[in-house]
């Protein structure tokens, strides 16, 4: 499957590479394609760094916003599409969250306001990918994009993210949250809880107030946990449907290659659906005409000239051979797609339609 049927097709794309590889202006690419085949598209960032919402003119400091018809069709595209973008909030994104697995206004309420919530809720280990995925899951189930493209972080800890649904479920069945939910229901209550040894010696060194405060919070998020725990394994799901299809955006460095595979076979053996391997910074000019001698050469005045004309075409034929094997290998599982070096930064939206060429013929 090519990449114009990829983005016709699927509801989400999600791009993943290394560091440097030039995910983040391939994520651009594809989004802004999208939209301008017509395509109410969001590109969601959950990578830190800003790059995505910085190429796509988002405003500095704004998490959300969009890129006007007036600039694609500037920049070539045709506009009759939307490009939203958005930046990955994770307190917000928590928030709603609550908000939506809540049984009524006043617990959501309760939670939302809690002390030890609004001080660990965006900092909690796996916090961010917890979140990333509750965004993404969120965005597909309102329905008001036909495309969501993801821009992932680098994926030095690709399983960190994927996994991060199922590990979120994990932890609201495992016994250290059950057990808060249980000393509740069987009137351990706070007065009792805190005449126990160890709690007494973590009031004297924290104070009674954030004892409370935990102590209310793991009461009341005991009804919202199987909301939340539902959420994260549709989202595990919906990672591996026919909605979704995964880019690796890789270079032909040797590390990023070693990515590259171990990848492939981590993502096929975990049975995502990858749509491509897309190769970036590839050499423009792979199939120049032989030149084996000098007498290819006659219109050179010079010998020395015409010899060393034969050693550059040669040393150029030996790297173009290399570079062949490299992509026929990164393709071997799957569709490759080479994106060659083009010869300006690609810094606005005029370069990522250039590049956009090469990924969509």
């Amino acid at each position: 499957m090519n990449l114009g049927r990829i983005v016709e097709e699927k509801r989400i794309v999600i791009c993943i590479g290394s560091g440097g590889a030039g995910k983040t202006t391939i994520s651009s690419a594809v989004a802004l394609e999208a939209a301008s085949m017509g395509k109410r598209t969001l590109a969601l960032t959950v990578d830190p760094s800003r790059r995505l919402a910085q190429s796509l003119g988002l405003s500095p400091g704004a998490m959300t916003g969009k890129v006007s018809a007036r600039r694609m069709k500037e920049a070539g595209y045709n506009g009759k599409g939307e490009l939203t973008v958005r930046l990955l909030d994770v307190k917000k994104t928590f928030d709603e969250l609550i908000i939506k697995v809540s049984g009524s206004e006043d617990a959501a309420s309760r939670i939302l306001a809690n002390n030890y919530y609004r001080s660990v809720a965006d900092s909690i280990a796996g916090a961010h990918e917890f979140m990333a995925m509750e965004a993404l899951y969120s965005s597909y189930s309102e329905g008001s994009y036909d495309l969501i493209v993801v821009d992932t972080p680098p994926s030095e800890h690709l399983s960190d993210l994927l996994t991060a649904p199922l590990r979120l479920s994990a932890i609201l069945d495992s016994q250290g949250f059950r057990s808060f939910f249980l000393m509740d229901r069987m009137s351990f209550g706070l007065t009792r809880m805190v005449t126990s040894l160890s709690l007494r010696f973590i009031q004297r060194v924290v104070g009674i107030e954030v004892i409370h405060d935990m102590w209310e919070f793991f009461s009341e998020f005991e009804s919202v946990s199987e909301g939340i725990k539902t959420r994260a394994e549709k989202t595990y799901g919906l990672l591996k449907s026919p909605s979704a299809s995964f880019l690796i955006v890789t270079n032909l460095s040797e590390a990023s290659m070693e990515n590259t595979l171990g990848w492939e076979k981590d993502l096929s053996s975990g049975d995502y659906p990858v749509g491509a391997v897309i190769v970036n910074r590839t050499s423009p000019d792979l199939d120049l005409p032989a030149v084996k001698d000098i007498k290819g050469l006659e219109v050179v005045a010079s010998d020395g000239l015409r010899e060393k004309l034969v050693r550059l075409y040669k040393e150029h034929g030996n790297e173009a051979d290399a570079e062949k094997k490299a992509l026929k290998k990164l393709g071997s599982k799957f569709p490759c797609i080479p994106v060659p070096e083009i010869d300006s930064e690609v810094i606005g939206l005029r370069e990522i339609r250039r590049l956009g060429e090469y990924l969509f013929g």
